[in-house]
């Protein structure tokens, strides 16, 4: 083997991402999204939303629960996974298991990182009402980690 097939064959091997890097870059932007909401001085600001989560209540989520529409609740909120399922590290099947119901405990037991709880607002589309909330209520369950 001569050195310029030598060097062609790096190059080729070298163009080729791993779906891990793919999800390294996912995880920078989720990054740089969230350095984007931090002001001058250092305050967090809130990000202007186009209008306040709506709410669903657990009887709509609960029709959610197929891989090509899947909803999960993660404390107190709503978020729809139907585009990230393919994309999920630990595999679809896990997100599965919880389509249409609470995840919260799942979610935070399973110890997620703060970049994937940063993706994870992206999917958000509402927040359960008061009268169905588990966690986001003056005498709510207490679960560290979230």
């Amino acid at each position: 083997m001569d050195l310029l097939s030598l060097a062609v064959r790096s190059l080729e091997l070298g163009d080729v991402k791993s779906p891990r890097e793919n999800y390294l870059q996912v995880e920078r932007d989720d990054v740089s999204e969230r350095n984007d909401i931090i002001g001058e001085r250092g305050c967090r600001l809130r990000k202007k939303s186009r209008d306040e989560p709506r709410t669903i209540n657990l009887a709509e989520v609960a029709w959610h629960d197929t891989p090509d529409d899947c909803w999960l609740v993660i404390y107190d909120y709503v978020y729809d996974c139907t585009e990230f399922l393919k994309g999920h590290p630990g595999g679809q099947d896990v997100l599965l298991e919880y389509a249409g119901r609470d995840a919260t405990l799942a979610f935070i037991g399973t110890g997620h990182s703060a970049v994937a709880r940063a993706t994870l607002e992206r999917y958000k589309i509402g927040e359960l009402p008061p009268k169905e909330r588990l966690f986001r209520t003056s005498n709510g369950l207490k679960v560290s980690g979230f």
